[in-house]
């Protein structure tokens, strides 16, 4: 599979962040979504496929926590990579209460690093045996 195959959302309230997402990862190939805050992510997963999210932990309305609650009811196979200037330390947690959270990375994040986190996570550029 290749990039276009796959859609992100991108779930960030900085708005300057927001367009180095999108400009780097339609750059790739990646169909981008982008939400302000958790609660427009998850009406953007009500109204598209998604193959991944790349989310903030601290937005406006629902807080990641919540988010990722309802997550683990409503779309449980969803990959989840967190980015966030605070709560490194709680990666772990995240993971023990099961959701599905893939890689975190703390802010300011490499955008090489993250797009190699997103290939990986989604096997882009894995050969199927």
């Amino acid at each position: 599979m290749k990039s276009s195959d796959f859609t992100i959302l991108f779930a960030e309230d900085n708005l300057a962040i927001q367009k180095v997402y999108e400009k780097n990862f339609a750059r790739e190939g990646f169909k981008v979504i982008l939400a302000e805050h958790g609660a427009r992510a998850m009406a953007e997963l009500h109204e598209q496929k998604v193959d991944l999210l790349v989310t903030d932990m601290i937005m406006p309305g629902m807080d990641t926590l919540e988010l990722f609650a309802i997550l683990n009811k409503e779309f449980p196979r969803l990959p989840i990579i967190v980015v966030s200037g605070r709560y490194a330390d709680l990666k772990d947690d995240f993971q023990n209460k099961g959701f599905n959270v893939k890689a975190f990375f703390s802010k300011p994040v490499g955008i090489n690093a993250l797009i190699a986190k997103v290939r990986e996570t989604l096997k882009i550029g894995e050969k199927k045996p």
